[in-house]
C-alpha cells in the first residue's frame, strides 16, 4: 500500500493518549434530506495508543488470541513513537503463543529480545521463548493426524451462506424515472451494463426524495405493504416485477433501529442514551434493540417484507450503538441477567482534572462487545422471521470501514465488529469504503485513499474467507456538496478492486449517466437471477 503510516500515525498521535470521546461519531448510509447525498459531520477522534491497547488486553483476556495479535500490532503500526510500542510487542508474542501459533511467537519473542532486551519483560519473553519453541519442536516430531471428512447430509442445506453469488450491484435511493415505463428503461440499461443486482430503498424518513414514479400518501414510513408502519407507497412490487422480467435481483434496503415509523412517540420502547457532559439518561433516536417489544414489532416487520418477492435485504446501517447509547431499563435488565451484574454509565468513563477529554474504561470495553452481541443476535431474529415467510431470502449487513481498517473504533463507537458479524453467518458483508469520505476523514490523497480500500478488500476477504460475500461499496457523488464525483476517478478504483480481488461491487448511490459497464462488464463467475 501507497498511504503512509507515518502520516496516519501522525494523525491519530495527535489526540490525547487515550481512547477519547467526541461527536458525532458517524453519519448515517442512508435516504438523505432532499438530495441524494450526506451532509458529512464524521470529526470524531480516533482510539490511541492507550486506547488501542486496552482493546488488546480486553481481547487477550476474553480468549481471543488471534485477534488480540492483530489488534496489539496495529499499537506498533499507527504508533511508532509510542512509549507503550515495548508493552505491545511482548503482547502481541505473549498472543501468538496462547494461540498456538508457535513459529509465530517464537519470531516476535526473538525481535522483542533484539528490540527490548532491557525491558522489565525480557525474562518472561526468554521463558516464553523457550516454551514456544520447544512446543514448535514437538509439532513438528508429531505426525499428522489423518484427514477425516466429516459426514454432511446434502438432502437439507442448514445455512443461505452457501454459495451466495458473486454480485455487482447498484444501490438506489431514488430512480430518475417519473413513471415506471421510464423507470423500466433504466432497469433495462443496468442489465446490458452487466449489473444484475438492484439494492433498493424501501425506507422513507421525513425529508427524503420521494420516488418519481409514486404518489406518497404520507411524509414517512416504507415502500412495501404492511400493517405495522405507515406505506409511504408499494414502489417495490413495481420494480420487483420489473427487475425480475430483465433477469435482475433485488435486495431491499431496510431500516431496523431507526423503523419507528408510526411509533416513535413511545417512550417505553425508545432508545436510550447517556450525556456525558451532564451525566444523564437521554432519550436518542430510533427504537430500543434492548426491548423485547421492539424487537418483536420489528420481526412483524420484516416477515411483511419477505412476503414481497424480494431476493435479499441489505440491513441498513442504523443497526449501531454509539459509545454512548444503549442504556435505560431494558438494557439494564438485560445486562443484569446475562453478566449476574449490573452496569453503571460511570463506570465506563474517566474524566481527567483540566482535560474534556473522556476515557474508556476496561469495563467499557466488556460494555461494548456486549451490546455487538445484542445486535447481532437482533440481526439473527430478524433474518429467521424473514426466512420464514421466503426461505431464499439472502441477507447483508452494512459496515462501516472502521469495521476493516480499525475494529477498536468500530467496536467502540459503533458496537460493530465484522469477525463476529461473520460468525453470524450474513450472505454479504457490504463496506462502506466510500472514497470521498475516507479521503476527507482521514486527510489522505486519493491514491492513499485507493490503497487504503484495496487493503480493505484484501482484509475483509480474510476474515470472510470467500471474496465474493465481501461486498466493497464505492461513492459516486460528494456527500458534502451531492456534486457527482469524476467518472473516470471512480472507474480507476473499480479497476483497481476488480483487478486485483474476487469480491463483490456497488456503487452508491445510482445516478443516470454514470458508466455502468466498468461495474458489471469484467466481473467473473457472473450470476443471473436463481
Amino acid at each position: 500500500m501507497r498511504f503512509s503510516v507515518n502520516r496516519l500515525a501522525l494523525l491519530l498521535c495527535f489526540f490525547v493518549p487515550s481512547a477519547v470521546l467526541a461527536g458525532p461519531p458517524a453519519v448515517l448510509d442512508g435516504a438523505f434530506p432532499s438530495k441524494d447525498f450526506s451532509p458529512v459531520s464524521r470529526s470524531y477522534l480516533h482510539i490511541s495508543d492507550r486506547g488501542q491497547l486496552s482493546y488488546a488486553r480486553f481481547l487477550y483476556e476474553a480468549g481471543d488470541f488471534k485477534k488480540a495479535a492483530r489488534e496489539a500490532a496495529r499499537v506498533i503500526e499507527n504508533f511508532p513513537l509510542s512509549p507503550l510500542k515495548e508493552e505491545a510487542h511482548f503482547m502481541m508474542a505473549d498472543a501468538d503463543l496462547s494461540a498456538g501459533l508457535y513459529r509465530e511467537a517464537s519470531i516476535q519473542f526473538r525481535q522483542f529480545l533484539g528490540n527490548f532486551i532491557a525491558s522489565p519483560f525480557a525474562e518472561q519473553a526468554t521463558l516464553k521463548l523457550l516454551e514456544a519453541q520447544k512446543r514448535l519442536d514437538e509439532s513438528r516430531e508429531k505426525p499428522p493426524e489423518p484427514l477425516v471428512m466429516p459426514s454432511v447430509p446434502t438432502a437439507v442445506q442448514t445455512t443461505s451462506t452457501a454459495g451466495a453469488p458473486a454480485m455487482r450491484a447498484v444501490q438506489v435511493m431514488v430512480f430518475g424515472g417519473r413513471d415506471m415505463t421510464e423507470v423500466e428503461n433504466e432497469i433495462q440499461g443496468l442489465k446490458e451494463a452487466g449489473v444484475d443486482t438492484i439494492i433498493f430503498r424501501v425506507f422513507h424518513n421525513r425529508g427524503d426524495r420521494f420516488y418519481r414514479f409514486i404518489k406518497p400518501r404520507v411524509k414517512e414510513g416504507v415502500y412495501f405493504n404492511t400493517t405495522r408502519a405507515p406505506v409511504v407507497a408499494d414502489a417495490l412490487t413495481p420494480v420487483l416485477d420489473c427487475a425480475h422480467k430483465n433477469g435482475m435481483r433485488v435486495f431491499a434496503w431496510m431500516t431496523s433501529r431507526y423503523a419507528d415509523y408510526g411509533i416513535a412517540w413511545r417512550d417505553d420502547i425508545g432508545c436510550r442514551g447517556y450525556d456525558v457532559d451532564k451525566r444523564e439518561i437521554t432519550r436518542c433516536k430510533g427504537l430500543d434493540m434492548f426491548s423485547e417489544e421492539a424487537v418483536r414489532h420489528l420481526e412483524g416487520l420484516y416477515r411483511d417484507l419477505a412476503s414481497h418477492d424480494i431476493d435479499g435485504i441489505l440491513f441498513q446501517d442504523d443497526l449501531v450503538l454509539k459509545y454512548n447509547e444503549g442504556f435505560g431499563p431494558h438494557a439494564a435488565e438485560l445486562f443484569r441477567k446475562e453478566n449476574g451484574t449490573d452496569v453503571f454509565p460511570e463506570e465506563l468513563y474517566i474524566r481527567r482534572p483540566g482535560s474534556a477529554a473522556i476515557f474508556y474504561t476496561p469495563r467499557f470495553w466488556e460494555w461494548a462487545a456486549w451490546k455487538n452481541r445484542r445486535l447481532l443476535g437482533v440481526a439473527k431474529r430478524l433474518k429467521e422471521a424473514a426466512s420464514e415467510v421466503n426461505p431464499r431470502t439472502r441477507f447483508a449487513i452494512n459496515l462501516m470501514y472502521e469495521a476493516v481498517t480499525s475494529p477498536s473504533n468500530a467496536l467502540a463507537w459503533l458496537s460493530q465488529d465484522i469477525e463476529r458479524a461473520m460468525e453470524a453467518g450474513f450472505d454479504y458483508y457490504a463496506v462502506m469504503a466510500y472514497q470521498r469520505q475516507m479521503a476527507d476523514e482521514l486527510r489522505l490523497t486519493p491514491d492513499e485513499a485507493g490503497d487504503m480500500i484495496e487493503g480493505m478488500a484484501r482484509e475483509a476477504s480474510r476474515i470472510v474467507e470467500k471474496p465474493e460475500r465481501v461486498l466493497i461499496k464505492l461513492q459516486t457523488i460528494d456527500w458534502t456538496t451531492g456534486h457527482p464525483l469524476n467518472d473516470a476517478d471512480v472507474v480507476g478504483l473499480l479497476r483497481r478492486i476488480k483487478g486485483s480481488y474476487g469480491v463483490s461491487l456497488a456503487v452508491v448511490p445510482y445516478r443516470a449517466g454514470f458508466p455502468f459497464n466498468e461495474l458489471g462488464g469484467a466481473a467473473k463467475g457472473f450470476a443471473s437471477l436463481d
